[in-house]
């Protein structure tokens, strides 16, 4: 792992930083005396997201507290421990969780969806640990693309108009789900995680690759080759949503 020089910091860094603060800011996704627990699958952007709000602790006038929990989704193949050894070398509060989702999820008994039910069985696991510490906001590593990619799929194959939220209250608003990264995209963040030298693990889940998420991922990706002014402007479009040039929902037809 490169030690990085604290007394210059790179081009990256700088955009990497600016634009997570004007997430947090802009969208009010940390208060005073917060307690976060970092949903931390080991990958770049968990790890990206861990080490910025860490950093962020000493150049703001607030504290708040940073938990990371890794759910342990039970496939073969990943080496967290170069993670998790790092996480330990910070000082911040480590819990591993392991289970059986994944191998479950890839089973005869779910054909159909896997990732859905991996994902909500991992998030359920990290509400519980949220509950368990006292924390009342759970912090995701979800970058711009990720916001871009779940938009397209709501319309392609949702029928509505949504996407993942940067800041969304959850269970009456007892605890809150934030995404700091919202403003970031995926290949910046890739640049400041081989910057920094972080840690990372290699995803074992067979259907990182496949399903309509990276379908998505590849059309777009083709789009933003030939203009790329496309990712942000799909971003703007979903803050400048203009009602009156979208066509009224149709009644269902009355019996005569």
């Amino acid at each position: 792992m490169s030690n990085h020089s604290c007394t210059k910091i790179s081009s990256i860094e700088k955009k990497v930083r600016r634009l997570l603060g004007r997430a947090a800011q802009g969208y009010r996704l940390i208060d005073a005396e917060d307690r976060i627990l970092v949903a931390l699958s080991g990958g770049v952007d968990s790890t990206a997201l861990l080490w910025l709000l860490n950093d962020r602790l000493r150049r703001i006038p607030i504290s708040y507290n940073l938990f990371a929990v890794h759910v342990d989704l039970g496939f073969e193949g990943g080496d967290y421990s170069p993670v998790r050894a790092w996480v330990d070398s910070l000082g911040i509060p480590h819990q591993v969780i392991h289970r059986r989702f994944g191998p479950k999820a890839h089973s005869s008994e779910n054909r159909e969806n896997p990732c859905f039910l991996c994902a909500r069985l991992r998030r359920t696991e990290l509400f519980k640990e949220a509950s368990r510490l006292g924390c009342n906001k759970i912090a995701f590593g979800h970058n711009l693309d990720d916001l871009i990619e779940t938009f397209v799929m709501n319309i392609f194959y949702g029928s509505q108009i949504a996407t993942m939220l940067p800041r969304q209250p959850l269970f009456g608003g007892e605890i809150e789900v934030i995404r700091p990264l919202a403003l970031l995209d995926a290949k910046t963040l890739r640049r400041f995680h081989q910057e920094r030298g972080l840690p990372a693990t290699v995803n074992p889940c067979p259907s990182k690759n496949s399903g309509k998420r990276q379908e998505i991922r590849e059309i777009l990706q083709r789009l933003y080759r030939k203009n790329s002014k496309i990712r942000g402007n799909i971003m703007h479009a979903m803050h400048n949503v203009n009602l009156e040039y979208l066509p009224p929902s149709l009644d269902n037809p009355k019996k005569s």
